[in-house]
């Protein structure tokens, strides 16, 4: 006799299609850009590893899920920042209204850790943005990120500026979406879609440059508000170093 309870349950995950569906079971967050959302059919994809293939880092690809950030944040979210290549620019996080109480910043000190500690937040809710550069992520170690987006019910971003892993961009990935990123000129970006169900392999979208987030400016020097000037905040993004630290939270 079947499981019914096992079938239920796979059944009801949202990675989950049905031969005879008429639609797409794929659920999605808005990107806060309707072109974005329109070459993406609805925006980034949830219970999905999104992969971005960045031309190099900070070109402006953080300005595309600063929408995304915002509003898992403000629905009492954490917000991880995994071995991100710069020290995140908190005026302009402040500005798009994200708040830095909820965006940690956590090192890993190798592929086995960033691999674990990119697993355990992504089950544990948070949305997750993790940069892979010097740990070259397997297709193994990427199955694992994916299948734990599908069981939680959130996106997950993936960043990689490494050129290796950009040339071989029609290789296989477990990821749900991979988008290339790449500057056009001084004042756009170029997205092209590597993978996406319902979306030919090659579509691009240019849109203007958001504003640069890698700035090293100190993330102690947040100008305080002008109108409640007396009363002091904190600006400082946690950061996460040691393994007794990681993940209490």
């Amino acid at each position: 006799m079947p499981n019914t309870e096992i079938i239920s349950k796979l059944l009801a995950r949202h990675d989950t299609w049905r031969g005879q569906s008429q639609k797409s079971t794929q659920r999605s967050v808005s990107s806060g850009n309707d072109q974005i959302d329109l070459l993406l059919k609805g925006g980034w994809p949830t219970a999905a590893l999104t992969e971005l293939l960045v031309q190099r880092p900070g070109i402006g690809e953080l300005s595309l899920l600063l929408p995304a950030i915002r509003d898992y944040c403000q629905n009492n979210h954490l917000s991880v920042w995994l071995d991100p290549p710069y020290q995140p620019y908190a005026p302009a996080l402040a500005a798009a209204g994200i708040a830095l109480q909820k965006v940690l910043i956590v090192q890993s000190k190798n592929p086995r850790e960033w691999l674990w500690i990119a697993e355990q937040c992504i089950r544990n809710n948070a949305l997750l943005l993790a940069w892979s550069d010097n740990k070259m992520a397997s297709y193994s170690d990427l199955r694992k990120l994916q299948l734990a987006a599908a069981d939680s019910g959130h996106a997950a971003f993936l960043f990689s500026a490494n050129k290796e892993r950009n040339h071989q961009q029609s290789g296989s990935s477990p990821a749900t979406l991979r988008l290339e990123v790449d500057s056009a000129g001084e004042k756009n970006l170029r997205l092209s879609v590597r993978k996406l169900r319902g979306v030919a392999p090659g579509e691009q979208l240019l849109i203007p440059r958001g504003k640069d987030l890698s700035s090293q400016t100190s993330l102690a020097k947040l100008p305080v508000n002008s109108i409640h000037s007396a009363t002091p905040i904190s600006t400082d993004i946690p950061r996460i170093k040691t393994s007794e630290q990681r993940l209490n939270v």
